[in-house]
């Protein structure tokens, strides 16, 4: 579940404005440009969430092959055409933009009838993954687009937890982090007082670093929602759907 904490926006650096470095905000900026650096911040969202566009045509009826096909066909055709400068900017958010276009290129390619195959050759952001199908198979019977919405939120979840592990690899704690994330993350996971005992801990030190990971992967997932929408006010609504369709 996403968590709940007293942290309610992204820190900003250096008393900059958090909104100046995002990637679709680069990406806003420059849509009417042939901009190297637009196109990688375009590949680097696909590449973190091309899995919900994926559940999204499977569950609009698609072949794992035809949705694969689909999935990388459009975003090949997003990363060399100019999609981006007839977007309609009010869409704001990423998540929205990107259903929007992908639903539009689904309808325009059975209307062809032809589907680009792992996108005709273009260059393209590798979707790579064999347990797609195995994951795909585990979701509950829903909408598409719910469906979409909701591996959206799981994936932004996993991110922020990488990047949360990540750091306390760094930190050279990796052995509190596999203790404690279970709890941060609500699946399961040890009692404080046993954690203390394995780990050399008090078990008052157990419960503070508990509360310290817990809020640091708040800030985490706030930054990666920053990543995908147009104002830092949008966060916390972005944020609040998110937890409906994972509650």
């Amino acid at each position: 579940m996403l968590p709940q904490d007293e942290s309610r926006h992204v820190p900003t650096a250096k008393g900059q404005g958090l909104f100046m470095t995002t990637r679709w905000s680069r990406i806003i900026a420059a849509g009417e440009e042939d901009s190297d650096r637009s196109r990688q911040a375009l590949a680097d969202l696909c590449r973190d969430y091309w899995k919900p566009l994926y559940f999204f045509a499977r569950r609009k009826g698609k072949s794992p092959e035809d949705a694969q096909d689909l999935t990388q066909g459009f975003i090949a055709s997003l990363l060399e055409s100019q999609t981006l400068a007839r977007a309609d900017k009010s869409l704001g958010r990423f998540r929205s933009f990107l259903l929007s276009s992908f639903s539009n290129y689904i309808i325009n390619e059975h209307r062809q009838g032809t589907a680009l195959k792992r996108g005709g050759g273009r260059p393209m952001v590798s979707l790579d993954d064999p347990g797609v199908e195995e994951s795909y198979a585990a979701q509950e019977t829903t909408t598409p687009e719910l469906l979409y919405d909701r591996s959206w939120a799981l994936a932004l979840l996993d991110r922020g937890m990488q990047r949360l592990r990540e750091e306390y690899v760094k930190a050279a704690r990796l052995p509190l982090y596999e203790k404690i994330q279970p709890i941060v993350s609500g699946s399961g996971g040890q009692g404080h007082a046993q954690i203390a005992a394995e780990l050399g801990m008090t078990e008052g030190a157990v419960t503070v670093s508990v509360h310290r990971m817990r809020k640091r992967y708040g800030q985490l997932l706030r930054e990666e929602i920053a990543e995908t929408v147009e104002s830092e006010s949008e966060i916390e609504s972005e944020l609040r759907h998110l937890i409906s369709v994972v509650s």
